[in-house]
């Protein structure tokens, strides 16, 4: 493909990065299958209920609270190839015994507790590694675009993915549709053997240091009142959206009767509004500034939450007021991400890019994973809907950290 005829999204970027997208996209449509494919197990092959498929959730996220910061130091340390590569043959093989298990009838949820808790430990680093090695590949002056191509490509992952999952749960059983995931995975291995990449600068400092290399990096992030207010607001939504997480999934099998087909379709139709709010947020963000697409970002994503609750029957109707609600809130999502994540690399030197990337998601996502297990907890006790509406209520709240924020004052695009 031509450089004129690529889309907009891409035009611009080096071949290198391109190179690394691709396979970054191979695999997040993988990863995708298995969201859906891994809670449809437990739901349907082992009987799971609400406190379990939160647990189920929390094992995934887990990791980030306990290894991100200790993961930025082995990134800043480490060549981002040898990283990506050894993640990637890691979490192959980890799925694969997934359907194996299966298919000799000895899977119990216990297995899928430990590879939850297994693919999301190697997956913390190497998406930290991931992200600290996009800036070796493109210039400054292109990260925004390059953030906008990245969300782009997990919008497209995220549309497709559930539509693939759908399609092989019901075929095939949900175990079996997880091989997707594991063969990406290898694929997005071989494609790391073709992108060349600068060296970022790792650090040689002694192991001793360790302490004072993941609190330089926490300083980078929450001594700073912009990403500390970003960072914040992103821990914020993420924990509640965990716990709706947690009970979503549930009121669509449980409560509406969708089978596998239809959860990976009105998910995927939801998803391609991740692709609408990638592409129009660097648009948005020149028109109203970076804080006000920020808050916009995060009050539709809470909306779009709140909206799967409205509409219980007719079946047609409740199939679209489901796909609608998440279009809206990935929609909003693809606006939030395309902006926050370039601050980043604009407010932090390339030396610190791992520990301030695991500095955050330490925060993020080990909040999301006590969110999951509150949202399993609150599904049990008080029911699924109830979580889903206070959930997504409470997710709005998000946005007061950056109202509050110098960002909430500026319409520049980099404050």
């Amino acid at each position: 493909m031509s450089r004129r005829n690529c889309p907009a999204a891409v035009r611009g970027l080096p071949r290198s990065y391109l190179a690394l997208l691709l396979g970054q996209t191979i695999s997040l449509l993988g990863s995708n299958v298995t969201m859906l494919a891994l809670p449809l197990t437990a739901i349907t092959l082992l009987d799971a209920g609400p406190a379990q498929t939160g647990l189920l959730l929390a094992c995934g996220r887990a990791p980030c609270l306990l290894l991100s910061l200790l993961a930025g130091v082995i990134v800043d340390r480490l060549p981002h190839r040898n990283i990506l590569l050894t993640a990637n043959v890691i979490m192959a093989a980890t799925l694969a015994t997934i359907p194996l298990s299966a298919g000799l009838g000895r899977l119990g949820m216990a297995q899928l507790y430990m590879t939850s808790l297994l693919v999301g430990s190697v997956a913390v680093i190497a998406d930290l590694a991931y992200l600290a090695c996009i800036p070796t590949v493109v210039d400054r002056s292109r990260l925004v675009r390059a953030q906008s191509s990245l969300e782009f490509s997990q919008a497209i992952a995220m549309a497709a993915g559930p539509f693939l999952a759908g399609w092989l749960v019901d075929a095939l059983s949900a175990p079996t549709a997880i091989l997707a995931d594991s063969v990406s995975f290898l694929l997005a291995a071989a494609l790391l053997l073709l992108v060349p990449m600068r060296v970022a600068g790792c650090s040689t400092a002694a192991s001793s240091a360790v302490l004072g290399q993941i609190s330089e990096g926490l300083a980078s992030v929450f001594g700073n009142p912009i990403l500390r207010a970003v960072t914040l607001a992103t821990a914020t939504f993420i924990f509640f959206h965990s716990a709706y997480s947690a009970a979503f999934l549930l009121h669509l099998t449980k409560d509406l009767g969708f089978d596998g087909r239809i959860v990976g379709m009105v998910l995927g139709i939801g998803a391609l509004g991740g692709v609408v709010g990638a592409t129009s947020s660097p648009s948005a963000g020149r028109a109203i500034g970076i804080g006000p697409a920020l808050m916009v970002g995060l009050a539709l994503s809470a909306a779009g939450m709140s909206v799967a609750t409205l509409i219980t029957e007719p079946r047609w109707a409740t199939i679209a007021c489901v796909a609608l609600s998440q279009f809206i809130l990935w929609v909003g999502q693809g606006i939030y991400n395309v902006q926050q994540v370039p601050l980043r690399y604009a407010l932090v030197a390339q030396r610190l890019q791992g520990r301030a990337n695991a500095s955050i998601r330490s925060l993020v996502w080990g909040l999301a994973s006590v969110g999951a297990l509150a949202g399993g907890a609150l599904a049990a006790a008080a029911g699924l809907r109830a979580t889903l509406l206070v959930s997504s209520l409470l997710g709005a709240a998000s946005i007061v950290w950056i109202w509050r924020s110098p960002l909430g004052q500026t319409r520049s695009s980099r404050g």
